[in-house]
């Protein structure tokens, strides 16, 4: 009896600690990428960065502030309804994919050039830029 007690109450500190991470300290815990200061980048100079070196290239980019600028590919609402970016040339293999912090329809048009200030996360086919604000 005893021990499924410790089990119970095992289970509902865990449950109650990922409860208040994931609601009360994350979403005052904050990181605030816009008001850091950026590196400044091309979105072609930055997929070929990590495409030459990826470790090299996330020890330069990877969790930092970064404005890349570039001509947008396509536009696209995420599962959350956040808009999204992909910005880069027509013809390459990776370009850079920016999910953007606001749900606002995105008002410049394909082709455009853009210059978008975010937190770069890393290279999957694209190199992923999160919390991302039009400049």
């Amino acid at each position: 009896m005893k021990k499924i007690s410790y089990i119970l109450l095992s289970i509902l500190l865990i449950a109650g600690a990922v409860y208040y991470y994931t609601f009360v300290y994350a979403k005052n815990h904050h990181r605030d990428a816009q008001s850091e200061t950026a590196i400044k980048i091309s979105a072609d100079a930055l997929t070929a960065a990590y495409q030459n070196n990826e470790q090299a290239a996330n020890k330069l980019y990877l969790n930092k502030a970064i404005e890349v600028s570039g001509n947008i590919l396509t536009t696209n609402k995420d599962q959350a309804g956040h808009s999204t970016l992909l910005i880069g040339k027509a013809d390459a293999f990776s370009n850079v994919s920016v999910t953007l912090i606001s749900t606002e329809n995105i008002s410049k048009k394909i082709g455009d050039p853009v210059i978008v200030k975010g937190v770069c996360t890393g290279y999957l086919s694209d190199v992923i830029i999160n919390e991302g604000v039009l400049k």
